[in-house]
């Protein structure tokens, strides 16, 4: 007599990657604890070391992307993530939660705070992230791509711009550090002429209230034009990093 072969049903095959799905979660999420946890000086700082080169990669690749892709506005999220995780994650790591474990140790109220204050800390900083990304300052934003476009020629002159405050307005002046092969200078925002030099060196002023936001930034492109009107090179300068001067 002979034993039934033993059937198995879709349900039970199904239910072991899914167990052993949750099973490999369940490990992750306990080994990423047993890491957060660890209070040892050199588990700190090896943990605000991780953070801070996390930070400086999202803050710095963001910033590399949305220079040359501003419709992208999405990017302003990971950019203020990492440009706040360069201060928060050391300090988190180095202060907060050593500061929570003494405080644990207490009784009454200081307890209470010690067992809430990482938790709380972790939701001021996801706050300030959001609040960040939606209205970015100028210290968060770098463009990385002052030079859009060129026309090959070997004419690359800097160009040099400062801001000042003006009864109500803000004047920003610009020159170029060389005007040689430049027949002409045109500053454009919003997609319209704002002015127009035909006289080296090529200094102007503009004002804030004659440059255009655009997707939330006030910004001015800049273009040098050979004696053909041909495009030689073309700046992009956003008003809030023009520097004060």
């Amino acid at each position: 007599m002979t034993d039934d072969p033993t059937e198995s049903t879709g349900a039970d095959e199904a239910a072991s990657p899914v167990a052993f799905l949750l099973g490999l979660v369940g490990n992750a999420w306990s080994t990423l604890k047993t890491v957060y946890y660890a209070d040892s000086v050199s588990w700190r700082v090896m943990k605000s070391g991780g953070l801070l080169f996390l930070g400086l990669f999202c803050w710095a690749g963001s910033n590399i992307l949305y220079s040359y892709n501003p419709d992208l506005w999405l990017l302003r999220y990971p950019m203020a993530y990492g440009f706040l995780l360069l201060a928060y994650g050391p300090i988190h790591h180095l202060v907060t939660l050593p500061l929570a474990y003494r405080l644990r140790r207490a009784s009454g109220w200081l307890r209470t705070l010690g067992q809430r204050l990482p938790n709380a800390m972790l939701v001021v900083f996801f706050v300030a992230v959001l609040v960040l990304g939606t209205v970015p300052v100028g210290a968060m934003t770098v463009d990385f791509r002052s030079t859009l476009e060129s026309s090959g020629a070997d004419i690359s002159p800097d160009l040099h711009c400062v801001k000042s405050d003006v009864d109500e307005d803000v004047a920003v002046h610009c020159h170029l550090s060389d005007s040689r092969g430049v027949d002409s200078v045109v500053v454009r925002s919003g997609g319209q002429d704002i002015h127009v030099d035909d006289d080296p060196p090529y200094e102007f002023t503009i004002r804030a209230s004659e440059v255009r936001s655009v997707r939330g930034q006030q910004q001015f492109t800049v273009e040098l034009r050979d004696g053909e009107g041909d495009l030689i090179r073309r700046y992009v300068r956003r008003l809030a990093l023009v520097e004060e001067g």
